[in-house]
């Protein structure tokens, strides 16, 4: 018998009546997503129009700005004033931050917060300063150009107004310097009047003593290098040595490797100038 006579039935698989087909046609699956998708599309659409006609429209704008905190130095007036003119937009749309920051450069604010209450309130809580600095800006000629407040931190407590001298550069440096140097000045009870920083990086320090008169103030030359550390070793020394004569000194330079002159106001000769500790110039 040969093999290839043989016949066997076709295997098929069982199929009821009333079952589906494995896949949809090819068209029919296209035709859904197509429109699955042009519906999201479109709602999408009706979406974002909706909000662009509810943010450029009249509704939620900001009716008042109440100011939460109990203003001590601060003008409520100005405070008001600044908020309503920065804001950029309505009640979900202000910039917050940006409203802040403008209030922050006001004289006397140290820190800024602004909230949101519903439905048409901003309101505003103010951290203010204890104390405040003036930053001159000099141009190339050394003249002054112009000026702004820098507020200092709360735990700063400062009768005047310190003037900080510097080119637009060295703002930053020179404010940080200011910083740095105050606490060692406090603790000898010694008030800066003013800071300045040349272009060569000279720097020079105006210091008063207890009441505001000319014969309490003196010029403290720091010259180039480290100023803060010379800030403080004339600090020690102060306290050490010369705080029951302060208000006869004229003048300090600084500008030696370890050691300072004294100018004193006593217009004799002998007693002019007085060296402490080495005196080969550093600068």
């Amino acid at each position: 018998m040969i093999v290839a006579e043989l016949g066997f039935p076709e295997l098929r698989p069982l199929q009821t009546p009333d079952q589906p087909p494995a896949q949809a046609p090819l068209e029919h699956r296209l035709r859904r997503r197509t429109v699955l998708f042009a519906s999201i599309v479109v709602v999408a659409l009706v979406a974002a129009l909706c909000v662009d006609q509810i943010l450029r429209s009249g509704y939620f704008t900001i009716e008042q700005v109440r100011i939460d905190t109990a203003l001590q130095r601060v003008d409520q007036g100005l405070l008001e004033r600044s908020t309503w003119r920065n804001i950029n937009g309505n009640y979900l749309t202000a910039d917050l931050g940006g409203i802040e920051q403008a209030l922050e450069n006001l004289p006397g604010v140290y820190q800024a917060v602004i909230r949101r209450v519903w439905p048409q309130t901003l309101a505003v809580s103010v951290t203010e300063t204890g104390a405040m600095a003036q930053f001159v800006s000099l141009g190339k000629s050394g003249t002054a150009r112009d000026h702004e407040f820098i507020n200092l931190a709360p735990s700063n407590q400062l009768p005047t107004v310190p003037v900080l001298r510097a080119h637009p550069e060295d703002r930053q440096m020179l404010i940080d310097v200011f910083k740095q140097i105050l606490p060692a000045l406090h603790e000898v009870e010694l008030e800066p009047l003013a800071l300045s920083v040349s272009p060569a990086g000279r720097w020079e320090l105006e210091l008063q003593i207890g009441v505001d008169t000319p014969a309490n103030r003196f010029v403290l030359l720091a010259g180039r290098g480290p100023v803060k550390e010379k800030v403080i070793r004339f600090a020690s020394s102060y306290a050490m040595a010369l705080r029951t004569r302060g208000d006869m000194i004229a003048k300090v330079d600084m500008r030696y490797v370890n050691g300072f002159a004294v100018r004193w106001r006593d217009d004799s000769a002998v007693n002019q100038v007085q060296l402490a500790g080495l005196t080969e110039s550093g600068d």
